[in-house]
């Protein structure tokens, strides 16, 4: 009898041990695909260059966006943050779940796409533009976003670019929090007064105290992604947009 028992625990054993491994290679494997998906997209249509002027002023790369939208004609933008994981097209689907298991060649992936949000205008010309990507543990797509709970992290990122078909931006951080999934922020607001509440809201929540100083601001950029300090949290990066070019 206890032979028998033995047998069943040691099979039962070796079948979570056997799945167990399965699930850790299938999570390997799609982290691995992921990246190399978005490797090659920035290989073949990103070129990074050399600011000869101020920093603020040139951003450091150029995106062939004809080609791309040929690729995927979601397509609306590009986002680059400097010395972070941070570069990759944001795509703007028929509702908000059709990017966020697939990538831009249109394969699964649980890290799926940097994607706006479906009701927003993708020239930016809503007050409140949203912008959506995984927490994924391998560090990519929005995952460092959750670093500006640090002041010296956003010390040393105090900006990013944004790229449209027609223009450059330049993204002014502004302020960063922990918030609820269900938050105001991810509707889209109809007039100046409710921004400016939420400006206010947003600042006295911000895990860092910018540099940042504006008298009037007329739209935002919310970047958000998972967090992790309860039940659906989110961490929300606000950022101004500036046009460059």
């Amino acid at each position: 009898m206890r032979g028998t028992i033995s047998n069943i625990l040691i099979i039962v054993f070796s079948a979570i041990i056997a799945f167990s491994g399965y699930r850790l290679y299938t999570i390997f494997h799609e982290y691995h695909e992921g990246e190399k998906q978005y490797e090659e997209t920035v290989a073949n249509y990103v070129k990074t260059e050399v600011p000869d002027n101020d920093p603020m002023t040139t951003c450091p790369i150029t995106v062939d966006f004809d080609s791309l939208i040929a690729k995927n004609p979601d397509v609306v933008g590009w986002i680059y943050s400097d010395g972070t994981q941070i570069n990759y097209p944001v795509l703007r689907g028929e509702s908000n779940d059709t990017y966020i298991h697939t990538m831009i060649n249109g394969e699964y992936n649980s890290a799926g796409s940097i994607f706006m949000d479906c009701h927003n205008n993708p020239d930016l010309s809503d007050i409140n533009t949203i912008i959506y990507g995984h927490h994924m543990k391998n560090g990519s797509m929005f995952a460092s976003l959750h670093q500006y709970v640090h002041q010296d992290y956003y010390d040393e990122h105090k900006y990013m670019w944004y790229l449209t078909p027609d223009h450059i931006y330049r993204l002014d951080v502004l302020a960063g929090y922990v918030g609820d999934a269900e938050a105001e922020i991810y509707t889209i607001f109809v007039d100046q007064e409710e921004l400016d509440s939420y400006l206010a809201f947003a600042e006295r929540k911000s895990t860092f105290t910018p540099d940042y100083k504006a008298e009037t601001i007329n739209g935002i950029i919310a970047l958000s992604t998972c967090s992790y300090e309860y039940d659906d949290a989110r961490y929300v990066l606000v950022c101004v947009p500036v046009m460059i070019d």
